[in-house]
């Protein structure tokens, strides 16, 4: 699915939280949105989403494939959801019900939005979860018997069942350590791949996103400051937000290559 976002501005109790934001994902492209917290980077995903607050102002517009979801009805905007459109969250632990059990929460989607049989969602929850690589016995497990790893990877398989054609992976990462990082975030771009969909993978990590897309928008204070291939945004960026963000990507990228030595030796 494309997505066109042009001249999208948000205004909350008079306050501009997003300024004229212009964006495009072709059909199948995996682009990312950077910035550090408090930049905006959520709202934009909520405006994607049609779920801004109800005391906020926007305009412009918001193009998902050809539905625009800036002033669409909520009936509109909740099939899109979901079924079209699937989210993976910031902190697993926080978005995934602590009383459904992992295949209870995998097919609410497939239950909301198709008519199958019992049987039917359980042989695409087992699926899926070979997919995210699950044992079949998380099937009944709760999320608090889980790790953080696979809390997301629960989070991944919910957001993905229905096949969507376009994925918002809003911070998938932060609340994991390196290793894990690495492991979900290259589970996600191959499941997105192998199903065609296109992906906006929000962060605040030059060093995640650069594995996660091949083009990238620097958001700051609301506005889009810098854009282009991600190499070449992280190889040399233009300005004073990218040059900082992608200062941080290399301490952190040094420091994780400094922790692996240390094991490495450790071992030897």
């Amino acid at each position: 699915m494309s997505v066109t976002v042009e001249g999208l501005s948000v205004v909350i109790a008079d306050k501009p939280i997003v300024s004229g934001i212009d964006l495009n994902i072709a059909d199948g492209e995996r682009v990312g949105l950077i910035g550090s917290s408090g930049s905006g980077k959520s709202m934009i995903s909520k405006a994607m989403l049609g779920l801004l607050p109800l005391n906020a102002s926007v305009s412009g517009s918001v193009a998902l494939g050809e539905t625009q979801v800036i002033g669409a009805p909520e009936r509109e905007l909740a099939a899109l959801r979901g079924s079209y459109v699937g989210t993976v969250f910031q902190n697993p632990a926080a978005s995934l019900n602590p009383v459904m059990t992992v295949a209870q929460q995998i097919g609410l989607p497939l239950k909301l939005h198709y008519d199958l049989t019992t049987t039917e969602r359980a042989e695409r929850v087992a699926a899926m979860l070979g997919k995210v690589g699950l044992a079949e016995e998380t099937a009944n497990k709760y999320p608090h018997e889980l790790s953080g790893g696979q809390q997301q990877r629960v989070g991944i398989a919910t957001a993905l069942i229905t096949s969507p054609r376009f994925i918002i992976a809003d911070e998938p990462t932060t609340a994991l350590d390196s290793i894990t990082q690495r492991q979900i975030v290259d589970l996600l771009t191959a499941l997105v791949d192998d199903a065609g969909a296109s992906m906006l993978f929000i962060t605040h990590d030059f060093s995640v996103l650069a594995r996660a897309t091949t083009r990238c928008y620097v958001l700051e204070s609301g506005r889009i400051v810098d854009s282009g291939a991600t190499a070449e945004v992280l190889a040399d960026p233009k300005t004073s937000e990218s040059k900082r963000l992608v200062s941080a990507a290399r301490i952190l990228t040094l420091h994780s290559a400094d922790l692996r030595n240390i094991k490495e030796d450790s071992h030897e």
